[in-house]
């Protein structure tokens, strides 16, 4: 019986706490839908209010000095200052010319918000920077207080507030501010990871040949994270560093990330100086990296050197080497050497190609072994 009597309550207590549970799943969910009503029905009040003020629909609109004066109070909050994005997203879409008056007038505001979020935590702050890379209001032809106040945020722990004040800065499209921000980052050793980097000067609104060149002046004594950083900007935009690249690549002593980013722009951007060095990574393999960057490299010389070197470098004991030397001779079009290395060459040499052939015949939609074992057969008979 007392057996029973601790069945029955161990039963009772998971009965309360799964009543329990649905209860508080049940007051998540409608605290959830309520906030997510709120959240609609804050952004179609500022809607309302963006509409009235510009003419959209009739109503009373605030004066100039007041509005900027609302605005002032109600966006130093920075749920409101999603809300207000959502809402000039909006009127961006539907009217864009109204749009480019409003913040012909009320851009100035943005100015004044920059001080406020400096005495915010990092989160805000990267909202605020999220928000001008939207809606600038500054183009960079001006260096103003906006730029200096988002360069004072680019030294905050958040990682997330370093990447977005950037991308700001890019929106903006003013050089001189990308390049003293980048200052600010070598001295005070901050991290951003270098893709990242990369990708986020990718956006710059201005002139990239311009920035390029401040740029690479400047990053000779910064750290090698944020040369590589510029190179690989570069390398995405510009052909005039052929020659001032090529120092770099020839230094066995330069370090090697900075070697290994100039070996991809000579893949990109083909320089036939460049060229013997490229093979020479291959041939003569001191640094399996860059024996295998440049064997990718390579395929934007097509010429029979550089095919004996990729046949060569299908022995390499490196499985990477020996897949972008395939990658390579493939998008070279050495078919028919592929075709022999498949017949008569080495195990490694036939697995790599034979991998290769198949992943490229299957980017055409065909069947690879039944095409290539078809073109093998027929060599055979023909021979």
């Amino acid at each position: 019986m007392f057996t029973d009597l601790r069945v029955y309550v161990i039963v009772g207590m998971f009965l309360v706490a799964g009543i329990a549970l649905m209860i508080f799943n049940f007051i998540i969910i409608k605290h959830s839908k309520g906030k997510r009503a709120s959240s609609a029905g804050m952004v179609n009040m500022w809607t309302d209010l963006l509409y009235r003020q510009t003419g959209i629909i009739p109503g009373k609109e605030q004066s100039e000095s007041r509005h900027r004066t609302f605005l002032l109070k109600q966006l130093g909050d920075a749920e409101n200052l999603v809300f207000f994005s959502q809402a000039l997203l909006y009127l961006k879409s539907e009217f864009p010319d109204v749009y480019s008056n409003y913040i012909g007038r009320f851009g100035s505001v943005f100015q004044q918000l920059s001080v406020i979020y400096k005495k915010k935590p990092g989160i805000e702050r990267a909202c605020f920077a999220d928000f001008i890379c939207e809606f600038p209001g500054v183009t960079g032809e001006t260096y103003g207080a906006l730029i200096d106040n988002l360069i004072s945020y680019i030294d905050d722990p958040n990682v997330y507030c370093r990447i977005n004040v950037l991308r700001a800065l890019c929106t903006i499209g003013n050089a001189q501010a990308i390049v003293n921000t980048l200052q600010v980052v070598n001295d005070k050793q901050l991290f951003i990871h270098r893709q990242t980097l990369t990708t986020v000067l990718s956006t710059f609104r201005g002139d990239k040949e311009i920035l390029g060149d401040i740029l690479w002046s400047r990053c000779l004594s910064w750290d090698e994270n944020l040369m590589v950083s510029v190179i690989q900007f570069i390398t995405s935009f510009s052909e005039y560093y052929k020659d001032i690249f090529m120092p770099y690549l020839r230094d066995p002593l330069a370090k090697r990330d900075v070697r290994i980013a100039i070996v991809r722009y000579y893949g990109r951007h083909m320089y036939e100086p460049a060229h013997p060095i490229l093979l020479g990574f291959v041939d003569n393999p001191t640094d399996t990296t860059l024996a295998i960057v440049a064997a990718t490299a390579l395929e934007s010389y097509p010429k029979l050197d550089t095919v004996s070197t990729l046949r060569g470098a299908l022995l390499s004991r490196h499985w990477y080497v020996r897949y972008n030397a395939s990658s390579s001779l493939i998008k070279l079009g050495a078919n028919n050497d592929l075709l022999k290395i498949v017949r008569y060459g080495d195990y490694h040499e036939s697995e790599i190609v034979m991998y290769m052939l198949e992943q490229e015949v299957k980017r055409q939609g065909i069947n690879s072994r039944y095409y290539y074992n078809n073109r093998l057969d027929r060599e055979r008979i023909s021979a």
